[in-house]
């Protein structure tokens, strides 16, 4: 059985247990993989029984690998009401928010709490000040359990801070002051004075490097985004090449590769040495302990931990005199992050980066069999390999991560194609080089050279992102899918990549058929009619036009109604109050006439038996439903209770009926991250 088969089982076992309705019992996993070993031991020479019960043993390891990693993650989380804390700690991050700061905060203390009840690490909202990375505070800020989800089926926050366990978010009510904290533990020592040094070096990139280009160098060689500016972000997302911001194996295929190549380079010319050894697995040692230098440096992030993985087995390869590059070595590096991170399976990052690595391994060896490298070697000849190089990863690479992108992030950049081609020569052959000298050459203080090198290849950069953003065809917004529809999406792909590079017609068809039906499945999604949030805020679509939002306050349920008009499938809505134009209103409720649907929105009990007479659905946006009332309305009920319980509703107005989608349904709330 192929290890990249048995990988993808694996997967789906992760897949299922956060799909699964509840929290599973260990044991019966535990029973279920000891039944499944002594019937792998038992099937003798019958391979193809055998391989098939040891897809279900990898499958049922996912399975209980995430169920073990769930448990060894769980730490203290706060109440979910609001409450002031007075909190001791050091600061472990530091991330911009609008005009505002998040400080990540390693709890040491919190006044009046016990140990076994204090987070392990919270999130506060303030304003800049002094503080940086590393600095031990005191600060007072009203915290609660992180947030649930605000939309139906959209992305859980909670779920995230579980497993990076943040026990807690809030805002400020004091400054921040300094406080000497008590003895820390040896690794969080090693751990403070690494946090200090990278934010350290990042001032000292921002403060030598161009000023238009500062932050934006400082986030390349350190991860540290919270200095670039949001102009810069939003032009390089809209032009497909937001994937600079995050480090992941572009970055340190660049540098860890980078210094392999110099360093064979440089050992190839010491003749003696070349002529008895191999000189490749002496540099890829040294590639090794670069890329383990640059983890320590970007902050050792999921995405740059995959990147370092993946970079380590390809510089292993080379020492073990094995094929540098295969698929599976990617499905060596996928494991392990999966072994490591299991809930990293149903994040962005980790999708996007695999599906390109893996279709690029695909395509190149399919490339590679089929090139012709019989061309001279003039420096044409030479320009026009690199060319087509560059366009066939950019090409490969877009395709296989815009998919996953819809699926996240609700929009496909249709002109990343031509920035990428445009942008990423001089990114890789200018601004990585030059930001890997920077460093080299900043203890002997002669890195402003270099940083000005790697700022001019970043203002192109910018200036391409700035001219492909600013054209109207340069995103596609796509409505939002679904669970299923994610996974058969990606398996799907997987398949594809699988079957071909095996050259296994029959696998590639079928996968193929599968991604089909995932876009058949992903076009009979229809976006909700309305939206209630958990402060019974309401918005609903126009029947007329696919860009007005009908609401009740136009500021109220800001992050939310942008979530779902992104999930809607559109750039941006028109907010227009429904009081004097959809709706007809008196002092106790106003009515809603919507796709055949009479709906009563009151603000007070009393109006709530008279609305249930000739309405579909009725939503008391203060206080609760009385019993009498809810026993004798025949229409759908929501009340403030209910919304407080189960969070934002997605309201669809069917031939069938009414359909409601809550964000916090019961099943999330048999969740560890739920509860």
């Amino acid at each position: 059985m192929k290890f990249e088969w048995c990988l993808a089982s694996f997967g789906l076992g992760i897949c299922t247990y956060f799909a699964w309705p509840h929290e599973p019992v260990l044991w019966f996993v535990v029973v279920f993989m000891a039944c499944l070993l002594l019937a792998f031991i038992m099937s003798g020479t019958r391979h193809r029984i055998s391989d098939y019960i040891l897809l279900l043993i990898f499958l049922g390891g996912g399975f209980g690998r995430s169920i073990l990693h769930t448990r060894f993650a769980a730490t203290p989380i706060l109440p979910v009401y609001e409450k002031t804390y007075e909190v001791s700690g050091w600061i472990e991050n530091i991330n911009k928010s609008g005009a505002l700061q998040h400080f990540y905060i390693r709890v040491q203390s919190i006044k009046n709490m016990p140990v076994n009840n204090t987070p392990y690490r919270v999130r506060i909202r303030l304003k800049p000040n002094g503080f940086a990375p590393g600095d031990a505070i005191r600060i007072r800020a009203v915290l609660s359990a992180p947030k649930i989800p605000v939309l139906a089926g959209g992305y859980d926050p909670a779920r995230a801070a579980y497993f990076q366990k943040i026990g807690g978010y809030g805002f400020a009510i004091s400054k921040p002051e300094p406080v000497v904290l008590p003895p820390l533990s040896k690794l969080s020592q090693v751990k403070r004075a690494l946090v200090k040094y990278r934010f350290g070096l990042s001032r000292k990139i921002q403060m030598r490097a161009p000023p238009e280009t500062a932050g934006l160098q400082a986030a390349l060689l350190t991860g540290d985004r919270s200095a670039i500016p949001e102009h810069q972000k939003h032009s390089l997302r809209r032009a497909g090449l937001a994937h600079l911001l995050a480090i992941s194996g572009l970055h340190m295929g660049l540098l860890a590769g980078g210094a392999y190549g110099m360093a064979s380079l440089l050992f190839s010319m010491i003749g003696p040495l070349s002529r008895r050894y191999d000189m490749r697995k002496y540099a890829a040692v040294l590639g090794t302990v670069t890329a383990c230098i640059y983890l320590l440096l970007s902050g050792a992030s999921v995405s740059t931990q995959r990147a370092f993985i993946m970079a380590v087995i390809v510089f292993m390869a080379i020492i073990l005199n094995r094929r540098a590059v295969s698929l599976r070595s990617v499905a060596l590096a996928a494991g392990l992050t999966l072994m490591l991170h299991p809930e990293s399976l149903v994040s962005a990052g980790f999708q996007m980066s695999f599906a390109a690595t893996t279709a690029l391994v695909v395509v190149y060896r399919k490339w590679s069999n089929q090139r012709d490298y019989s061309s001279d070697g003039t420096i044409v000849s030479k320009f026009r390999r690199g060319f087509v190089g560059i366009f066939i990863t950019s090409l490969v690479a877009g395709f296989a991560t815009g998919g996953f992108a819809a699926l996240h992030f609700h929009r496909f950049a249709r002109l990343g194609l031509i920035a990428n081609i445009v942008a990423m020569p001089i990114f890789t052959f200018i601004v990585m080089p030059a930001g890997f000298l920077s460093i080299v050459m900043m203890p002997f203080g002669l890195d402003r050279i270099a940083l000005n090198v790697m700022g001019w290849g970043l203002y192109y950069v910018l200036y391409v992102a700035e001219q492909v953003a600013n054209l109207k065809q340069a995103v596609l917004y796509i409505k939002g899918a679904n669970g299923v529809v994610a996974a058969v999406y990606g398996f799907g792909f997987l398949g594809v990549c699988f079957g071909a590079y095996a050259k296994t017609r029959h696998i590639v068809i079928i996968s193929g058929l599968g991604l089909l039906f995932s876009f058949v499945l992903w076009w009979q999604i229809d976006r909700a009619d309305m939206r209630i949030s958990d402060k019974a805020r309401i918005a609903f679509w126009d029947r007329a036009t696919v860009n007005i939002l009908h609401v009740d306050r136009k500021r109220g349920d800001k992050f939310g109604r942008s979530r779902f008009i992104e999930a809607a499938g559109v750039n941006q809505a028109e907010y227009r109050g429904y009081f004097d134009t959809r709706a007809l209103c008196d002092q106790l409720a106003c009515r809603i006439a919507l796709k055949n649907n009479v709906i009563s929105i009151v603000a007070e009990p009393e109006g709530v038996l008279e609305a249930c007479d000739d309405s579909d659905l009725v939503v008391l946006t203060n206080r609760k439903v009385g019993v009498r009332a809810r026993h004798t309305c025949k229409a759908i009920l929501i009340d403030a209770e209910d919304l407080a319980t189960n969070g934002a509703h997605d309201i669809y107005f069917t031939n069938q009926g009414i359909k409601i989608k809550s964000a916090n349904p019961e099943r999330r709330k048999k969740r560890p991250w739920g509860r």
